[in-house]
């Protein structure tokens, strides 16, 4: 009986961590830190990548708007890596081009004849860019105007080897994506705290800037920007969370779409995991030791915790260790839930039922990911959410 309820309060200290224990930490590291002081007269060549496949819809307005960020003109280029689109995504590139044939900003189109991956596609990028800062997006996103103005000072330091801005989902009053707006919120949150501990767990895809020497995409890999990020912070480079750099990407709308684009993220999470399981035991720093741990793989185990708990009930078999322990679990979750809502403006009591939704079933698609990554159910190819479009 000692075993079961040391087990069953070991488990529920894990979960409550993951949960809100760790944001909360994060966040009071965050307001403990000095704000860092950027030199915005350090303004390096950058080369910004765009990886296509069939995005005719959205490819025009995205050059246009990567062509208008506040950043001396001659100072970046914009490649756009098309991977064999079936579409006109090619044609409305090279029609696009035709405004920017004074080369302020430089806007280049690579073919990839075939389809082999989003890494793929940026290594093909990589080959042909001209500044020593590479930074890849998504066709579908857009930058605040002052993206590289405020990401590339980071890269002054030579301790830095790549940064990301802050993800913002541009349509939050939608039914789906009100969701992961809040989730999203709350990964700011820790994101901040993270980048001034040691280094943030990982980047965010569609807003990340990497020194160019340092780039290995694999093109076996899934989450290829986690990927990454472990292997720059394996080679003793910070990553850096540049919350005023901005990024606008709208959530997916339909069920079907948020479903494929969290499992593969999942699957990419557990596969990292194992890849890389020499860095991360023994741990040699805080990102090995607390973030990682705390932040992703923590998470890739929570449906088990979710489901150990209830079976330890069933063998404690004993009222009064099952009420005691789920009140003192819910008091406590409450209060740390309470403390890191004090942190994130704007929150609303109406809004927990939807959050509750969204946890369950991000839970249930975690156990979704395990099993296709292990029957090796998986691509490298990414596939784009057509209701985000």
């Amino acid at each position: 009986m000692n075993l079961i309820i040391i087990l069953l309060y070991v488990l529920t200290f894990l979960f409550v961590w993951q949960f809100v224990g760790y944001p909360l930490l994060m966040g009071i590291v965050a307001l403990k830190s000095k704000p860092e002081n950027k030199d915005y007269a350090f303004q390096p060549f950058v080369s910004i990548i765009v990886p296509t496949y069939n995005e005719e819809k959205v490819i025009k307005n995205r050059i246009a708007n990567l062509a208008g960020l506040d950043y001396p003109k001659r100072q970046f280029e914009i490649i756009v890596v098309d991977s064999g689109s079936t579409d006109r995504t090619a044609e409305v590139v090279g029609d696009t081009m035709k405004k920017y044939e004074d080369g302020e900003p430089a806007v280049r189109l690579i073919k990839e004849e075939e389809r082999k991956g989003k890494a793929s596609a940026i290594n093909l990028g990589k080959k042909h860019a001209n500044g020593g800062i590479v930074l890849i997006t998504d066709a579908n996103s857009v930058f605040d105007k002052n993206v590289l103005k405020e990401m590339m000072p980071h890269f002054k330091s030579p301790e830095v080897g790549a940064a990301c801005g802050r993800y913002v989902v541009s349509n939050p009053n939608e039914k789906l994506p009100d969701s992961e707006a809040f989730y999203w919120e709350i990964e700011h949150i820790t994101l901040l705290g993270e980048s001034s501990l040691d280094s943030i767990s990982t980047v965010i895809g569609t807003i990340s800037a990497w020194r160019k020497e340092l780039m290995n995409f694999r093109s076996k890999t899934i989450s290829e920007d986690l990927d990454m990020t472990i292997q720059v912070r394996r080679r003793g480079y910070k990553i850096r969370y540049v919350p005023e750099a901005k990024v606008y990407e709208p959530s997916a709308t339909t069920s079907e779409d948020q479903i494929k684009q969290r499992k593969r993220t999942s699957i990419g999470t557990i596969q990292n995991m194992f890849k890389h399981v020499g860095y991360f035991l023994p741990p040699r720093n805080l990102y090995s030791i607390l973030i990682f741990p705390s932040h992703k793989a923590l998470a890739m185990f929570s449906p088990f915790i979710l489901l150990a708990i209830p079976i330890l009930y069933f063998f404690s078999w004993d009222i009064k260790i099952i009420i005691t322990h789920f009140v003192l679990t819910l008091f406590i979750f409450a209060s740390i839930f309470t403390l890191l809502m004090i942190l994130k403006s704007g929150f609303s009591l109406s809004s927990i039922p939807k959050i509750i939704c969204y946890v369950l079933l991000n839970e249930y698609l975690i156990l979704l990911a395990w099993k296709d990554f292990i029957f090796r159910r998986y691509s490298v190819l990414w596939e784009k959410a057509g209701s985000t479009r």
